[in-house]
């Protein structure tokens, strides 16, 4: 055991326990398992410092903790903070399991819901200095869509969407695509009216939903936003991992409107297939981006599945900027 963790657990009653340590994300971040003889357990999250050049933009343990504070004070069931010492880079917390909501049923996914209800009503959600969602990192990695999944000679599996053939004008993730892409999806965006704003997990996907005694605990908050109000709930039900039923879809769907203005229910129905497609986009360009730079090839599976579904999205009149692009 390193020296500094070492001088972390000693200052808790966790220093004598068995540690199990996971398999890391896709972060630089790493987590362990700590095990008493009584069977009691808690998780270390183990990062580099925010002042480390090998941290991460939207994976930093500073705004890990800020974020766990924020979320408890309005209500959410996030993981108590132990101890913490975030200058090296360890934070010991509650421990949630390993079972998340993925395939529990309508009870589970509307109680996501309910969550999802309370991060854009509650009065204090906004309260504290967050990003936008347009400034953050996973906007910023919709360029990974024209730069991967657009670039034929980097990307034999973009050959066989027939939108994107080898003799198409866009033949390169250059700069000018790029450029032409954000800008078509500012077009999108402008022509639409303004998406009303909540407090925005920003991967409220369903394996960051743990299932503790039959309530939903939160992790992996820490890149949280100001962004538009149906992004979270495009994330739990538009995952791409979890074939979520549309019977469950539309009731997740209808719950989260009953309490909206009329106004703001057709905001939902506006910006909701947008941000699908965004989200979608994203995720497309992500795959390829982790398989081509980082040698990672297990979420290949899901590429062609996905390009067909979005090549469907893309047809919706909002998205004709995006579509005239392609």
């Amino acid at each position: 055991m390193q020296p500094r963790l070492k001088s972390f657990l000693q200052q808790t009653e966790w220093h004598n326990t068995d540690i199990h340590w996971f398999s890391a994300d896709w972060s630089v971040r790493s987590y362990a398992r700590l095990t008493k003889d009584d069977g009691q357990s808690a998780i270390l999250l183990k990062s580099p410092p925010d002042d480390s050049p090998d941290a991460m933009v939207g994976h930093m343990i500073g705004p890990w903790s800020k974020l766990n504070k924020h979320f408890k004070s309005i209500g959410l069931n996030v993981p108590e903070i132990i101890a913490e010492d975030l200058d090296s880079g360890f934070i010991l917390m509650d421990d949630f399991g390993d079972k998340t909501i993925a395939r529990r049923g309508l009870d589970a996914y509307l109680q996501a819901t309910d969550i999802l209800i309370t991060m854009r009503d509650h009065p204090d959600a906004l309260s504290i200095d967050l990003p936008r969602y347009e400034d953050t990192h996973v906007y910023q990695a919709l360029r990974f869509f024209p730069q991967y999944a657009l670039n034929p000679s980097l990307s034999g599996l973009s050959r066989q969407s027939s939108h994107y053939q080898e003799d198409s004008p866009i033949k390169s993730g250059n700069d000018s695509l790029i450029d032409d892409w954000f800008a078509a999806w500012k077009d999108v965006e402008n022509a639409l009216p303004p998406c009303p704003r909540a407090l925005t997990h920003i991967d409220y996907a369903p394996q960051n939903l743990m299932w503790v005694d039959g309530k939903i605990g939160i992790i992996d908050f820490q890149a949280a936003c100001d962004g538009p109000f149906v992004y979270d709930i495009v994330n739990l039900l538009e995952d791409i991992r979890i074939d979520v039923p549309d019977d469950i879809k539309q009731s997740c769907k209808d719950h989260y409107c009953a309490s909206l203005s009329p106004n703001d229910r057709d905001l939902f129905e506006i910006w909701y297939p947008v941000i699908t497609a965004q989200f979608h986009a994203r995720v497309l360009g992500q795959i390829q981006y982790l398989a081509q730079e980082k040698g990672r090839d297990d979420l290949l599976k899901y590429y062609d599945p996905l390009m067909k579904r979005f090549e469907k999205e893309v047809e919706h009149i909002a998205l004709k900027p995006i579509k005239d692009l392609l």
